[in-house]
C-alpha cells in the first residue's frame, strides 16, 4: 500500500517538473538536457514499479527506502542544474524524509533524514547558477554578506526541519504502532474470554445435570453389592467403580464451592509441598492405571503458593494429556524456580505433529482421542496464562513431549 501511494507522489512529482519547467524556459534558459533525463529516469522507476504496487506483494522496508532514496536523489540533482537551494522545488526533499519517518525502520528513517540534509548542505556551495533564481548582485554595494546569512537561514531551516520529523514522526508513529499492538491483544484476549465463558457455562449446565444420574448410580452400585452370591471379583470392580463415582461426586462438589465468589477473588495461602501432594494424589485417584514417576523438590516445604481454584484443574488436563500419550507412565517434577513453581511432565507419546504445534493454545483444535472434545489444552493456557503463567510444549529428552508450566507463587 505504501509504494502504490509513493508512486502516486511521484506522478505528481513528474507533473510539477513539467510544468515548472516550461514555464522557467519561458523566462531563461535551462539545461533541457538534464532536467530531461531526470524526469525521464522517475518515469521509468514508476512505471516499472507499477507491478509491485499490487495489495498481495508484501514490500519490504529496504525497497520502500530505496525508492525514497530515488527521489531525494533526482531532486537534488536537480536543484544542481537549476539553482541549487535557491530553487524552491528543493524543499520537496521533505516529502521523502516525512514519508520515511512516518512508515520505516528508525535506521532507515534517520539514515534518509542525514542524507537529505547532507545533499542540501553541498548545495550551498555546489551548484550552477541561473539566471531566473539568480538574485541581481550590486558588487559595489553591501548587500552580499545579507545574503550569505539568508541562505544559512534557509539551511538551518531545512535541516532543523528534517530533524524534528523525523525525530517526531518516528516516536509518534512507535508509538502507534505500540497501541495497535495492544488493542490486537486485548481483542485476541476478549475473543478467548468470550469462548471461555462459553466454554464455563456449558461446563455448570453439564455439572448440574451430572448430579442426578451420579446419585443413582451409586445406590444401584450400593445394592450390586449387597449380593452375597457375587464373586470376588466383581465385588472388587463394583468397589471401584464406586470410588470412581465418588470421586466424581467430590469434583461436583468441588465445582460448586469454586463458583463461590469469594473464594475465585480470594484463595487461601496453601503450603507448595502440600498443594501439588493432594493434587498428584487428587489425580492419582482418577487415574489409578498409570505409572508415574515423581519427584517433588525439597524446597517446596518452604514456600506457599496463592492459585486460582481453576489452575489446578488446568494441571490435571496437562497430566491427562500426558497419560493417554503415553504406555508405559509419565515423569513428573516439580520445583521452585526464581521464585516461580514450575511443573516438568514427561510423557513417551508420539509428540506433537508440527502443524498443530503453532495453534497450540490459542484455538481448540482437532483431537486425536476418540472420546476427547479438543479443548483441555486451548482451556489450560488460557486458565494459567491469565493468571501469569506460562505453558510450553517441547520435544521430550527421549522422545514424547515434555509439558512444562510456570506460575507464579501469588498466581491471583
Amino acid at each position: 500500500m505504501h509504494l502504490r501511494h509513493l508512486v502516486f507522489i511521484r506522478f505528481l512529482l513528474i507533473l510539477s517538473l513539467v510544468l515548472a519547467s516550461t514555464i522557467a524556459h519561458l523566462f531563461s534558459s535551462i539545461p533541457v538536457i538534464p532536467i530531461a533525463v531526470i524526469t525521464l529516469t522517475l518515469i521509468a522507476v514508476n512505471f516499472a514499479s507499477l507491478p509491485r504496487t499490487s495489495p498481495a506483494l508484501e514490500i519490504q522496508p529496504a525497497e520502500l527506502a530505496l525508492h525514497l532514496l530515488i527521489d531525494i536523489a533526482a531532486v537534488a540533482i536537480l536543484a544542481y542544474f537549476t539553482g541549487g537551494v535557491s530553487n524552491p522545488l528543493l524543499s520537496y526533499i521533505l516529502v521523502p524524509v516525512c514519508i520515511a519517518a512516518s512508515v520505516l525502520p528508525r535506521l532507515y528513517a534517520w539514515s534518509l533524514s542525514l542524507l537529505a540534509i547532507a545533499l542540501y548542505s553541498l548545495l550551498l556551495f555546489w551548484h550552477q547558477p541561473l539566471p531566473l533564481f539568480t538574485p541581481h548582485i550590486d558588487h559595489h554595494s553591501h548587500h552580499l554578506p545579507s545574503m550569505n546569512i539568508h541562505m544559512i537561514g534557509m539551511w538551518f531551516n531545512f535541516a532543523l526541519s528534517a530533524l524534528l520529523i523525523s525525530f517526531f514522526i518516528v516516536r509518534m508513529t512507535a508509538t502507534v504502532r505500540q497501541h495497535q499492538d495492544e488493542l490486537n491483544s486485548l481483542r485476541e484476549e476478549d475473543l478467548r474470554n468470550e469462548q471461555l465463558i462459553a466454554v464455563a457455562t456449558q461446563a455448570a449446565g453439564t455439572a448440574h445435570e451430572l448430579g442426578t444420574p451420579l446419585a443413582t448410580i451409586k445406590v444401584l452400585l450400593g445394592e450390586i453389592a449387597a449380593d452375597p452370591l457375587l464373586p470376588q471379583q466383581t465385588q472388587d470392580d463394583i468397589a471401584l467403580l464406586g470410588t470412581q463415582v465418588s470421586q466424581c461426586a467430590s469434583i461436583l462438589q468441588k465445582l460448586r464451592q469454586r463458583a463461590d465468589i469469594d473464594q475465585l477473588t480470594n484463595p487461601s495461602a496453601v503450603p507448595a509441598l502440600k498443594y501439588c501432594q493432594q493434587l498428584l494424589d487428587h489425580w492419582q485417584l482418577l487415574r489409578p492405571d498409570v505409572s508415574t514417576q515423581q519427584d517433588l523438590d525439597k524446597n517446596l516445604a518452604s514456600h506457599s503458593v496463592t492459585l486460582h481454584p481453576t489452575i489446578e484443574q488446568a494441571i490435571i488436563n496437562v497430566l491427562n494429556n500426558a497419560a493417554d500419550a503415553s504406555e508405559e507412565g509419565i515423569a513428573i517434577k516439580v520445583a521452585i524456580e526464581n521464585e516461580r513453581l514450575l511443573w516438568r511432565i514427561i510423557d513417551d507419546g508420539k509428540g506433537i505433529a508440527p502443524s498443530t504445534r503453532p495453534l497450540l493454545g490459542t484455538q481448540p483444535i482437532s483431537t486425536t482421542k476418540p472420546d476427547g472434545l479438543g479443548i483441555g489444552l486451548f482451556l489450560t493456557h488460557a486458565s494459567i496464562q491469565r493468571y501469569g503463567g506460562s505453558v510450553s510444549l517441547e520435544a521430550g529428552p527421549k522422545g514424547g513431549t515434555l509439558t512444562t508450566i510456570t506460575l507464579p507463587l501469588g498466581g491471583i
